[in-house]
């Protein structure tokens, strides 16, 4: 069994979702603690004006320590019709209206608590994108996995929890986990290349790392199924 553990992101690039694809159980990891600006209340789409631009989820003021869990939105602004208007970039192209449809339907998730929030829409656009991992919480699933020693152990209490062989994290961790710690736990530790073929979008110089948004008004559901399907573990 191959396990994944990682925060719950807004809209995610598709490397988020290639990291979910590669495993059997994906476990949203709630109890760390919430940074602002972070990819848990925004992430970045085309403009006419820039190379890209953030759409944002507005959350309430919280304490540094405060984890993503406890986080809630500011549903007194209406931020949601302010990402459809700057989706309105995107009119020309096609799959704009179902996608837009999608976005719509996503943003009106009624929800104050910003994690559970992005995780119904991470369950919806994985369930538009035929991805079969199971999504669970790990507040939910394992409140009594609330600590850990070393920042990278968070993966090996949840690993052995679902009884897994193996634990996948993005690469960007590899510096940062010691692989060494995961033998001595009976684990295997692999890392998943998130580098991504460039496809077709408005401007003539691709603009990477994007939004599934973004992705997903350029490219057909099956193409995607074969940008996340290429599994480039190390």
């Amino acid at each position: 069994m191959k396990v994944a553990l990682m925060q719950p992101y807004f809209f995610p690039y598709l490397g988020y979702y290639r990291l979910i694809n590669s495993v059997d159980e994906f476990v949203i990891f709630d109890n760390a603690q919430f940074i602002r600006r972070s990819w848990i209340t925004r992430n970045r789409i085309l403009n006419a004006h820039k190379e890209s631009i953030y759409i944002n989820v507005p959350v309430f003021k919280a304490q540094r320590e405060t984890k993503i869990k406890d986080i809630q939105i500011n549903n007194d602004i209406n931020w949601q019709e302010k990402i459809i208007q700057q989706l309105l970039y995107y009119k020309a192209a096609p799959n704009f209206t179902s996608v837009m449809e999608f976005v719509k339907e996503c943003l009106s998730i009624k929800c104050d608590n910003v994690s559970q929030f992005n995780t119904s829409i991470l369950r919806k656009t994985c369930n538009l994108l035929k991805i079969d991992a199971n999504i669970t919480v790990l507040s939910e699933k394992f409140p009594f996995i609330n600590q850990a020693d070393e920042a990278d152990e968070w993966g090996i209490k949840v690993s052995k929890a679902l009884k897994a062989s193996t634990y996948i994290n993005a690469i960007g961790g590899k510096e940062f986990y010691s692989t060494q710690k995961y033998k001595n736990e009976g684990l295997d530790i692999q890392f998943i290349n998130p580098s991504l073929a460039p496809y077709k979008q408005f401007k003539h110089k691709f603009v990477p790392g994007l939004s599934i948004i973004d992705v997903l008004m350029f490219n057909e559901i099956s193409r995607i199924k074969e940008m996340i399907g290429i599994q480039e573990l190390v």
